[in-house]
């Protein structure tokens, strides 16, 4: 089974064209079993999902609600942005990421570090949590990313081995033709949130680089 766990649509992320209506078509084309909808901050609630999916047409696509939270210091600074999967509301990007994976892990959910490795535009650092994702209590981080560059892939790679959690890649799509270029293989049935989560807990995961030749 193929996911794209990291997709942002224009009904809740100011910064996606992707029309919503048109992501589970889309998909499907792509070839993935399902995604997760991880707008900025906001989860999508359920009964849209069961709409989005009637609307479609495709009644066994699998759509997971998530989000991606940044987050921020209580001094303020940037600690970087993470998706969630398997928490019950909306989080906003507020938060500092020791106060969300304390959240996210009291109702049972995982927190994914998202892009820690994405460099900054005419810099060395990153726009993600970096080196100082290894001190987090995260659940698993993006190893497959369309912004990385070889070396923040292998940096990625790296810390996913050194921290021992799950390695997923996401497209982190704001634009159609992007849904599915990068995703994430299960080795199990996938088809709730709950065994989404069990199953990057347990590390079976292993992201896809459909723009990869190797």
């Amino acid at each position: 089974m193929e996911f794209d766990l990291h997709i942002h649509t224009s009904r809740f992320s100011g910064c996606s064209t992707i029309d919503p209506l048109r992501v589970i078509g889309r998909a499907v084309e792509a070839g993935l079993t399902g995604i997760a909808l991880t707008e900025h901050g906001i989860r999508w609630p359920d009964q849209d999902i069961e709409d989005l999916i009637r609307r479609s047409g495709q009644s066994d696509f699998i759509v997971i609600p998530g989000q991606e939270a940044a987050c921020y210091s209580p001094q303020g600074r940037f600690q970087g942005e993470f998706l969630v999967y398997g928490y019950p509301a909306s989080l906003g990007s507020n938060k500092s990421v020791e106060q969300l994976i304390e959240l996210v892990h009291g109702e049972g959910g995982v927190v994914v570090a998202a892009h820690p490795f994405k460099r900054l535009q005419g810099g060395d650092d990153y726009y993600g949590s970096g080196l100082s994702t290894v001190g987090l209590n995260i659940d698993g981080l993006e190893i497959e990313h369309p912004s990385y560059d070889e070396n923040g892939r292998q940096l990625a790679i790296e810390m996913m081995h050194r921290m021992g959690i799950a390695g997923l890649g996401n497209s982190d799509a704001h634009d159609l033709r992007d849904i599915g270029i990068i995703r994430t293989r299960f080795e199990n049935q996938i088809n709730t949130v709950d065994s989404l989560c069990e199953e990057i807990r347990a590390g079976r995961v292993r992201p896809v680089n459909m723009m990869r030749k190797d």
